[in-house]
């Protein structure tokens, strides 16, 4: 398993939340560029999918809610959408 940089990022927010001192961060982090990911690829689709998955809402429905296509709409469901039979 590959660390990603949202992998990087929630541990170092993390460490923060839980009071690490600045010399610990410097140790730690210390001259390493700290990505902070996009809301729109991690939290926005996570969102899409709840409201597919647990919401019930329908592609068309997530296209008009979050102002994107329906082509991108399904890319983001297709992990946990349900194979089409044909």
């Amino acid at each position: 398993m590959s660390i990603t940089n949202k992998d990087i990022f929630e541990d170092f927010t993390r460490r923060i939340r839980e009071g690490a001192s600045d010399e610990e961060m410097m140790k730690e982090y210390g001259g390493m560029p700290i990505y902070v990911p996009s809301w729109c690829m991690n939290g926005r689709n996570e969102e899409i999918i709840k409201d597919y998955t647990e919401n019930k809402l329908s592609p068309k429905e997530l296209k008009l809610k979050y102002a994107l296509s329906l082509s991108r709409i399904y890319e983001i469901i297709g992990e946990v959408r349900e194979p089409a039979l044909f």
